[in-house]
């Protein structure tokens, strides 16, 4: 095994006593090991520092904040001192199945133009046990800065990324102080550059408790998300109101039961993206099979509007993309007459 270790595990800690030494024993029971654990211990007050020196493994290494300082500061810390070619995140109380590394590994070293590789995931308990049906945000990889406009699909503690790439990117504080959301900015920095991806396969466990940042600072993280998607729209020069911003975010999660106002509006309002995009060239040409692909899952799950939906999905020309295959045309077409004709008798 190389003295140098392949990945490094990125952990940063603040009173996480209750679950840390569950993460970090998911570390060690990791089937690749060629690795160091990094934990940047945030001035925790409770027993997270004790739970650490239980460990005994040289690959674990561990750093004291002399202040509370915060996730943004902590996490790139946790950067600074990494040493391998990946970094592997796990936040301290979520845990790693066994495969992750050796899986993610495989993928970023035989796909040399990815930059990210994410995973499925399943939710936990805070007595760890499984909550619900394994989760992966799956799509196609090209897809991806498409998709980051409007949300971040990654779960933080299943993402590898490049190491080079954290470090010349870093996490950054959106504003002042707490930063909740820091790694959503980070995925759209990489995805301006390399391809990002998640593989459809469990990975990593994700654990919802009540001291979780997404329980107790659920407000700041959607605040914070308006800011990531706000920024990416500046970049399309588009400075949408707020009622825009909720019709923009709604697109990426709209399937069916829609008004037909409110489908109108996402035509017109994909048609303005696309537009802007055609003139300054931000995003390449998945950016508009993107919006072919949304445009013609939105009519299919609303085809029970009948042949006025299929008429409503003719007037785009999104319609006409070469993503929307005769195939796809006739199945959709089929599908509204269907329900045209259901509704007559």
């Amino acid at each position: 095994m190389s003295n140098t270790p392949l990945v490094s595990v990125n952990m940063a800690a603040y009173n996480a006593g209750n679950y840390i030494a569950e993460a970090i024993e998911s570390v060690l029971s990791q089937t690749y090991q060629n690795w160091e654990l990094i934990i940047i211990n945030d001035c925790s007050t409770d027993t997270t520092a004790d739970e650490i020196s239980k460990f005994n493994d040289p690959r674990i290494k561990v750093y004291n904040n002399e202040q509370n300082e915060g996730i943004v500061y902590t996490r790139n810390r946790a950067l600074h001192y990494s040493t391998g070619k990946y970094i592997s995140v796990l936040d301290a109380d979520d845990l790693y199945l066994p495969e992750k590394l050796s899986v993610q590994v495989e993928f970023l070293e035989s796909h040399a133009d990815y930059g990210m590789v994410g995973s499925a995931y399943r939710l936990i308990n805070d007595k760890s046990q499984p909550i619900g049906e394994v989760t992966c945000w799956y799509s196609k990889a090209e897809y991806s800065p498409a998709i980051l406009l409007f949300n971040n699909f990654f779960v933080h503690s299943s993402v590898m990324f490049h190491t080079s790439l954290g470090k010349e990117i870093l996490y950054k504080p959106l504003v002042k102080g707490y930063s909740p959301s820091e790694e959503y900015q980070l995925y759209v920095e990489i995805a301006r550059t390399r391809k990002i991806y998640n593989i459809n396969k469990e990975l990593t466990r994700y654990r919802e408790h009540a001291s979780g940042i997404s329980k107790t600072r659920n407000d700041k993280i959607d605040e914070h998300i308006d800011i990531i998607i706000l920024n990416q729209l500046k970049r399309l020069q588009i400075f949408p109101t707020q009622d825009e911003l909720k019709l923009h975010k709604s697109i990426s999660f709209a399937f069916d039961r829609l008004e037909i106002k409110h489908i109108l509006a996402v035509k017109s309002w994909m048609q303005k993206l696309i537009q802007q995009n055609r003139e300054l060239k931000i995003y390449d040409n998945f950016f508009e099979e993107y919006f072919a692909f949304r445009w013609y899952e939105i009519a299919r799950f609303n085809a029970n509007y009948g042949l006025r939906m299929y008429i409503i999905f003719q007037s785009s020309s999104l319609s006409l993309h070469p993503f929307v295959s005769f195939e796809k045309r006739k199945f959709l077409f089929l599908r509204c007459l269907y329900e045209f004709k259901r509704k007559l008798f």
